[in-house]
């Protein structure tokens, strides 16, 4: 009896202790990781692209004697002026020149671009009579820095923009494109702009013997053609 009384009495404390081993181990289980995430997201507003725009070269330039002077066969100086042409930087597809361009306007990005403006011309210029059929006797050409149009930008755009120095807008047989003014890429900026006008000059040589003399000569120069030129480079 003794025996199995004790056999009894083992077996509750061996019980006991596999209770308090499964208690422990529960106990360690019950941390919990929780896992979470967070989006982030952002509306960036942008300005337009910026370009440069050319505006206000159109039409025909009359030139006209200071008084009502007519020709006799001495040299005759004819003058005039084209209307106001534009070179600015503005938004891509804007239309006019903006009055008060702000420096938000646009934006270069990651490239500016410089700009040339010229004037140029087809080969051999010169004026010709169209009012008397195979009257050619007021034609003359434009040969030489001494039988020349001048082409006079005014007023010249400020620095950092370049002033072309005297007669370097004479057009002539040797010289059928000139640079009226221009602007380094490294000086642009989003509200680089230059507005002037072209005056044009010419001399009517002495010596001329118009076979219908008393009569007006309507003579017809050259066309001249503006150009902006962009660069990136």
């Amino acid at each position: 009896m003794l025996k199995k009384v004790i056999a009894l009495f083992v077996a509750p404390v061996a019980m006991v202790g596999l209770t308090l081993s499964i208690a422990s181990f529960s106990s360690a289980s019950a941390a919990i990781e929780i896992e979470g995430s967070n989006s982030t997201a952002s509306t960036v507003g942008t300005v337009p692209q910026c370009a440069w725009h050319l505006k206000g070269v159109s039409g025909a330039v009359a030139l006209t004697h200071a008084t009502e002077a007519k020709y006799k066969g001495l040299a005759y100086l004819i003058e005039g002026s084209s209307s106001s042409v534009d070179s600015y930087v503005a938004p891509t597809g804007t239309a006019t020149k903006p009055a008060t361009p702000g420096v938000d306007d646009c934006s270069w990005y990651t490239s500016k671009a410089s700009a040339s403006v010229t004037i140029s011309t087809t080969a051999n210029p010169g004026f010709t009579s169209t009012t008397f059929t195979d009257d050619t006797s007021m034609n003359f050409a434009l040969t030489d820095s001494s039988n020349k149009l001048t082409a006079t930008v005014s007023p010249s755009c400020a620095a950092p923009w370049s002033t072309p120095t005297a007669g370097a807008n004479d057009i002539y047989t040797a010289q059928i494109s000139a640079v009226a003014t221009s602007i380094a890429k490294a000086d642009v900026n989003t509200q680089s702009a230059c507005s002037y006008t072209v005056g044009y000059a010419v001399t009517v040589p002495a010596g001329k013997s118009p076979i219908n003399a008393g009569q007006n000569y309507v003579l017809t120069g050259p066309t001249m053609t503006t150009t902006l030129v962009t660069s990136t480079s």
